[in-house]
C-alpha cells in the first residue's frame, strides 16, 4: 500500500503540471471572446479537463498524500454536480433517477472534493448492485435537516447488502473478481469520519439498501457566494514579478496570465538562474515552484532568501505540483509563506500575487516616493 501511494503521488505530480496549463488556458479562452461554437467548445474542454483534475485528487485523498482543504460547502450543488456525472451512466443502464432535494439546505463544513468522492462511490456501488441483481432499478436520493444535522439518503432497489456490519472495513467486497477492490466504501467511512459526520448501512424492509450520510450542519446563517472568476480578474497587478517554473507550458501559462494582468514578468528556470535574478534585479514579488530540479527544498530556498535578499521572502508565493509535505507546511506556515496547489485557477494566482504586491507597494512606487521626499527636501 505504501508502494502505490507512492506511485499515485508521483502520477499525480506528471498529471497537474499539464492540467494547470490546459485549465488556465481554457479559463483565458472563456472571456477571449469566442463566438458561440468555440465558447460551447471551450466550456466542455474546461468541464473535463476539471473532471481529470478530480480523479487525480480522488487518488491523492486515497494515497493521503492531499491534505483536505476545508471550507463552507453547499452539500446540494455538490451532490447535483456528482449526480450529473453519472446521470448518463444511469439512464442506459435502465436506472430511474428520483431527487428529493430541496433549497433551503444549511451549508456544510468540508472538502468539496473529497465529499464528491463519497457521493461518486455510493452511487457506483448502487448502480453495480442494482445491475446484477435485475439489469435494472430505481436509485432514490433525499436531502434532509435533522436536529443539528444535513443527511444524505441513497436508496436503491438492489438486492440489499449482505452484512451490513463490514461493508465500510477495508477490502470487505461482495463484487466479483476484478470488478472491486473492497476500499471505495472504506474510503468513504474515513472521510466522513474526519469531517465529524456518520455514514450507515441499512437494509429497508420492502427491499433494497439505504446509505445514509450525516454531516453537522455549518453555524453560518447563509453561504458566502464566491465572486465569479471575471470580476475577480479586472484588478490589475502593477510591479515586478520574478517568475520561476521548470515546466515550460506552466511557466508560459503563468508568465501570460500575469503578464495580461499587468505586472512586468522576468522569467526563470533553474535555482541558479534565480539566485542570480535576485541579487542583481530589482523584484516585487517572486512566483517559484517549490519542487525545482536540483533536489533544492522550500525550507532552503526560503533560508537562502534570508540571508542574501531577505526582504524578498515577505513577497514570496511557493506553486506545488501537490501538497507539500508536513514538515515544508509546517515551516511555511511558521513563516507566513503562501503557496498555490496546482492545477489552480487564474483568479487564485492573481489574487495572490496583488496580495504580495500590496503589503509594501511596488519597487516603482518606493522610487516614486524616495524621488518626491528627495525634491521636497525630506
Amino acid at each position: 500500500m505504501s508502494a502505490v501511494g507512492q506511485l499515485i503521488a508521483g502520477v499525480a505530480h506528471e498529471l497537474n503540471n499539464p492540467l494547470t496549463a490546459i485549465l488556465g488556458y481554457a479559463q483565458l479562452l472563456e472571456g477571449a471572446g469566442l463566438d458561440h461554437r468555440s465558447a460551447d467548445y471551450v466550456r466542455k474542454l474546461f468541464k473535463q479537463a476539471q473532471r481529470t483534475h478530480r480523479v487525480v485528487q480522488n487518488l491523492l485523498s486515497f494515497s493521503r498524500q492531499r491534505k483536505p482543504q476545508k471550507q463552507e460547502v453547499d452539500l446540494c450543488r455538490v451532490l447535483e454536480d456528482t449526480l450529473t456525472l453519472r446521470e448518463y451512466d444511469l439512464k442506459v443502464s435502465n436506472i430511474s433517477l428520483e431527487r428529493d432535494i430541496p433549497e433551503d439546505v444549511p451549508a456544510v463544513v468540508g472538502d468539496p472534493h473529497q465529499l464528491e468522492q463519497v457521493f461518486l462511490n455510493i452511487i457506483n456501488n448502487a448502480l453495480d448492485a442494482m445491475l446484477e441483481a435485475s439489469g435494472a432499478g430505481v436509485l432514490k436520493v433525499r436531502v434532509f435537516k435533522k436536529d443539528s444535522f444535513v443527511c444524505v439518503e441513497f436508496d436503491d432497489s438492489g438486492p440489499g447488502i449482505k452484512d451490513t456490519s463490514r461493508i465500510f472495513d477495508p477490502f470487505y467486497t461482495t463484487k466479483t473478481v476484478g470488478k472491486g477492490t473492497g476500499l471505495g466504501l472504506s474510503i468513504c467511512y474515513g472521510i466522513i469520519k474526519e469531517h465529524g459526520g456518520e455514514i450507515v448501512a441499512r437494509n429497508r424492509d420492502e427491499g433494497g439498501a439505504t446509505i445514509e450520510i450525516r454531516l453537522p450542519a455549518s453555524q453560518s446563517v447563509a453561504l458566502t457566494e464566491a465572486l465569479p472568476a471575471a470580476s475577480r480578474r479586472e484588478a490589475l497587478l502593477k510591479g515586478r514579478v520574478l517568475l520561476v517554473e521548470d515546466e515550460e507550458a506552466v511557466l508560459e501559462f503563468q508568465r501570460d496570465v500575469l503578464s495580461g494582468a499587468g505586472a512586468e514578468v522576468t522569467t526563470a528556470m533553474s535555482i541558479e538562474e534565480t539566485k542570480r535574478q535576485l541579487q542583481t534585479g530589482l523584484f516585487d514579488a517572486v512566483v517559484l515552484n517549490g519542487r525545482m530540479p536540483g533536489g533544492t527544498s522550500a525550507p532552503e530556498i526560503c533560508l537562502w532568501m534570508q540571508g542574501n535578499c531577505p526582504e524578498m521572502e515577505r513577497k514570496l508565493l511557493l506553486t506545488f505540483s501537490n501538497v507539500a509535505d508536513p514538515a515544508t507546511r509546517t515551516f511555511l506556515l511558521e513563516r507566513g509563506v503562501p503557496s498555490l496547489a496546482k492545477p489552480f485557477e487564474v483568479a487564485d494566482l492573481i489574487s495572490q500575487v496583488r496580495r504580495l504586491l500590496q503589503k509594501e507597494g511596488t519597487s516603482e512606487e518606493k522610487s516614486e516616493e524616495k524621488a518626491a521626499a528627495a525634491g521636497a527636501g525630506v
